[in-house]
C-alpha cells in the first residue's frame, strides 16, 4: 500500500475559499468567510434550501469555486465513511414489464438510503458513465435502440437531457464522460467506427458534447486502429460501458491480442487534449485466461486480475513512462470468487472496490474478499444483475442548465 497517495485533507479545501467571498455584499449577522465555512460542511439538499433564504447566500452557494470545494469535501469525507453506492435494478413483473427501481445504498449493506423512482415500464435505465458525483444515464426502449442521454445528478435529482450526437443511433456508438479541468468543464464523448473487416485499418469517429456550450462538436482528427486477423472491429472499445474516470481521463480495457483469450490494452481518454491512447496491460502466463477490471484505488487507477488460482491487482503509475505498471498485491484466488467475477463480465457490470476489513470488491450484490477469498451475499433481496456506481454529494447542475427531474423521461 505504500504506493497509495494521500487524499487532500480537508484544511487544504478551505484555502479556496478566500476566492468565493471576494465579491459580495457584508452580512450584518454572519460575515461571507464564515457562511463558506460553515456552507460547504452542510449536505447539498441543505444548500439548496439555503439558496432561497437570501441574495448573499444564493451568491456563495452558486459559485463556481464553492461548488468545486464542496465536492472536494465530500469526497474527501467518502474514503474515510462507509461509501454508498447508486444502483438501477430491474425487477421482472408477472405483466411482462420490468420495473426498474433507482436507489441510493450502503456499501458494507446494500441497505436502500434512499428510493429515487420505481415505476413498471418497458424501458431499459442504464449508468454508463459517472464522474464529480454526476452520472451519464442512457435509456433504452424496444427494439433496443438508443432513445435518450441524460447528465444526472443522484443527490439533487436534476437531469439535463442531452441532443442528439452527430452519429444518431448507429451501431456500435459508444460512450465516455469526464472532466477537463483546464477548461472547468464537463464533456460527453461519442466514439463510432468504420464498418470494416478485420485484419485492415479503420478509421475511430469522435464527437464531443461540452456542457458549458450545450452542444456536439465533431472532431476533424479521427484516429487510425489496425485490427490484428480474427478480432472484430469494436473489441479495442469493447468495455466502454465500465470506462473509470480518473485525474482526467476516462480508462476501459479492451482486446487487441485474441491468442491470449483475456483483456490485453489499457484505452484512455484525455478530457483536456481530447486524444486517445492506448497501453499494454501487464500479463504474465500464468494469468492466461484471467479476467480483468478497472477499478479506483485511492487516487490511483488499478487493474484487477483473476484467474481459477491467483488474482493481482497492477497500479497505473503514470509518472513513470519505462515501467507504468507496479504490482501492489499477488494473492490466491477460489473458485467461488472466480464465477462471481465471471458473471461480471458476461453482464458488464462494474465492480466497486472498499478499502475496510482488508479489501474487498462489491459485485452486484455480493462481496469477495480479496485476503481470505471468500465470497458473500449482502442483500438477498436485491438482484444480483443490479448495475452500481459511486455516490458522491455535487451541487453541479443545480443552476442555470435546465434541468429536469429524472422521472420526467416520457
Amino acid at each position: 500500500m505504500k504506493n497509495r497517495k494521500k487524499p487532500k485533507s480537508s484544511s487544504n479545501l478551505q484555502k479556496k475559499s478566500s476566492n468565493i467571498h471576494q465579491h459580495l455584499p457584508e452580512s450584518k449577522y454572519l460575515p461571507p468567510e464564515l457562511c463558506t465555512q460553515i456552507f460547504v460542511n452542510l449536505p447539498a439538499k441543505t444548500l439548496l434550501r439555503f439558496r432561497c433564504v437570501c441574495k448573499s447566500w444564493c451568491s456563495i452557494i452558486d459559485d463556481p469555486d464553492f461548488v468545486n470545494m464542496h465536492f472536494q469535501l465530500s469526497q474527501f469525507n467518502s474514503r474515510n465513511n462507509n461509501k454508498l453506492l447508486v444502483a438501477f435494478e430491474g425487477l421482472e413483473r408477472d405483466t411482462g414489464h420490468t420495473a426498474y427501481m433507482l436507489t441510493v445504498c450502503e456499501a458494507e449493506t446494500l441497505r436502500q438510503t434512499d428510493l429515487i423512482f420505481k415505476k413498471s415500464i418497458r424501458y431499459t435505465y442504464q449508468i454508463i458513465g459517472s464522474c464529480n458525483g454526476l452520472h451519464l444515464v442512457e435509456r433504452f426502449c424496444p427494439p433496443y435502440y438508443r432513445k435518450e442521454l441524460r447528465l444526472w445528478n443522484p443527490c439533487i435529482r436534476k437531469s439535463l437531457p442531452l441532443p442528439v450526437s452527430p452519429f444518431g443511433s448507429l451501431v456500435g456508438t459508444n460512450y465516455l464522460f469526464g472532466f477537463a479541468s483546464h477548461s472547468q468543464d464537463y464533456k460527453v464523448v461519442a466514439m463510432t467506427f468504420d464498418n470494416i473487416e478485420a485484419g485492415l485499418t479503420g478509421k475511430t469517429y469522435v464527437a464531443v458534447y461540452t456542457l458549458s456550450d450545450k452542444k456536439w462538436t465533431v472532431r476533424n482528427d479521427q484516429f487510425d486502429i489496425t485490427f490484428p486477423n480474427n478480432i472484430s472491429i469494436n473489441k479495442p472499445f469493447d468495455s466502454l460501458s465500465t470506462a473509470v474516470f480518473c485525474r482526467g481521463s476516462a480508462y476501459w480495457l479492451g482486446y487487441f491480442d485474441k491468442p491470449r483469450n483475456t483483456l490485453t490494452h489499457l484505452g484512455s481518454f484525455d478530457f483536456d487534449k481530447e486524444k486517445t491512447t492506448f497501453l499494454e496491460l501487464p500479463f504474465t502466463w500464468d494469468e492466461k485466461g484471467s479476467l480483468r477490471f478497472l477499478f479506483l484505488l485511492g487516487e490511483l487507477l488499478a487493474v484487477f486480475s483473476i484467474s481459477k488460482v491467483t488474482s493481482r491487482i497492477w497500479v497505473l503509475e503514470q509518472d513513470n513512462e519505462k515501467e507504468p505498471w507496479t504490482l501492489w498485491f499477488l494473492g490466491e484466488s477460489s473458485w467461488d470468487g472466480y464465477q462471481v467475477f465471471f458473471s461480471c463480465v458476461s453482464n458488464k457490470q462494474k465492480v466497486i472496490y472498499c478499502e475496510s476489513d482488508g479489501g474487498y470488491f462489491i459485485c452486484g450484490n455480493k462481496v469477495y474478499n480479496i485476503a481470505s477469498c471468500q465470497v458473500q451475499d449482502l442483500n438477498k433481496s436485491m438482484s444480483s444483475n443490479i448495475r452500481l456506481d459511486t455516490y458522491l454529494e455535487s451541487l453541479v447542475l443545480s443552476k442555470g442548465y435546465g434541468t429536469q427531474d429524472l422521472r420526467s423521461f416520457p
